[in-house]
């Protein structure tokens, strides 16, 4: 069976056809002497059902090969995206019979046990999506996804506004080291990422990172780590509910930068030496990004920054309320662990006393936090971590008599 006609099986290659024949259509007009593909291609728009092409249209376009096809379409005027779409589904159908087998096998797990990834299998599943690739750049002359915008985009947010050919060298190496990355991940099958593979991901890491030096300047490596090495995406994630500047976030990226490039991530106990020094140089750091921004929003970051406001952010977000309200819901937090702090550490209250006024914290911090956040956001700060410091307001048990 010709792998063309494939297509004709495949609800998806139907619908790809379709919009080639309205881009073909939208310009019909320009063409003083059709062709019979073009004319074919009309008669099955006034006349075929909208979920399939017209047979004859597509007998009109379909040849022995690909290569063959890529060719006729291209003369034909269709657009580089839709003959990209036509090959791709006809590709793509012609690995289903593959990729049925190996979906079989893993799915041959019994519904009531948990299914763990078959190295194996997602091997090949790796392999066969690499197949399709080359067949399609083989077709096309480049990387097919250099047709999707969406990947484009995610290039040149990752890599800057470079020049095409460097850009293209960059994603090789990327594709390379992803490669040797996943397969390294495939085999801790599903369980965590021992310390020697940590190792390896870090050497993986410092050998891209070298190999991307030997293609870029030293201002585009710069470049480069501000937007995308392990730092950058590290820092992105801790000042979400920052809303830094970027010149704030450039000053905050240098100094992260040279604490990471020294200390890093740690792999098995260090020393209590090491501990000792980590602890200190950590130190140094937040005092130098306090200096580095200044009082006001100094304060601004080191609430940022905070774990637990972090999340009150995220369910501000959620609950569609004005961002400010993490400020206050913050403020009551602070306010009242520092009140409970004082009732906790007061000798001179009697138990009974204590407990008292921790219960008159407690009321109050419920009325406050629902004031701010609504029944529901209170509700849902409580229980899902956000709220753990509300136990410190409840009375602890007294403390049984020693037996005598």
């Amino acid at each position: 069976m010709k792998i063309s006609t494939l297509i004709l099986a495949g609800s998806l290659a139907a619908n790809v056809i379709l919009l080639g024949m309205i881009a073909v259509g939208s310009s019909d007009d320009s063409s003083s002497a059709p062709s019979p593909v073009r004319q074919n291609l009309s008669k099955a728009k006034s006349s075929a059902p909208a979920a399939a092409p017209g047979s004859a249209a597509w007998a009109e376009l379909q040849t022995g090969d690909l290569a063959a096809q890529r060719d006729r379409l291209r003369a034909e005027g269709f657009p580089p995206e839709i003959v990209r779409a036509i090959l791709a589904a006809q590709v793509g159908e012609s690995f289903a019979a593959r990729r049925k087998a190996i979906e079989q096998a893993q799915a041959e797990v019994p519904f009531w046990k948990n299914p763990i990834r078959d190295p194996k299998l997602q091997a090949a599943f790796r392999d066969l999506g690499r197949e399709q690739d080359k067949i399609l750049k083989d077709l096309l002359g480049h990387d097919a996804r250099n047709d999707d915008p969406t990947y484009v985009a995610y290039l040149r947010r990752q890599f800057g506004n470079l020049p095409d050919d460097k850009v293209d060298q960059l994603r090789q190496i990327l594709d390379d080291y992803n490669q040797q990355r996943s397969d390294i991940f495939l085999n801790s099958r599903n369980g965590p990422i021992l310390p020697d593979e940590q190792q390896k991901i870090a050497a993986l890491d410092k050998a891209m990172h070298a190999d991307y030096a030997a293609v870029l300047s030293p201002a585009e490596l710069a470049d480069y780590d501000l937007r995308s090495s392990n730092t950058a995406q590290s820092l992105r994630y801790s000042l979400a509910a920052f809303d830094a500047t970027e010149p704030e976030y450039r000053s905050i990226f240098q100094l992260q930068q040279a604490f990471d490039d020294k200390y890093g991530r740690m792999y098995g106990m260090p020393s209590p030496d090491e501990m000792q020094a980590r602890s200190a140089a950590q130190k140094q750091l937040t005092a130098d990004i306090a200096a580095a921004l200044g009082p006001d929003r100094a304060a601004d970051y080191q609430r940022a920054t905070d774990y637990s406001y972090r999340q009150t952010s995220q369910l501000v977000a959620r609950l569609e309320l004005p961002p400010e309200t993490a400020n206050q819901v913050y403020a009551t937090q602070q306010d009242l662990q520092q009140r409970a702090r004082t009732v906790q550490m007061d000798r001179t209250l009697a138990p009974a006393d204590r407990a008292a006024q921790l219960s008159s914290l407690a009321t109050e911090a419920q009325t406050r936090l629902t004031t701010s956040l609504g029944p529901q956001g209170y509700d849902a700060y409580r229980q899902n971590g956000m709220g753990s410091w509300l136990q410190m307001l409840a009375p602890r048990p007294a403390m049984p008599p020693p037996r005598e």
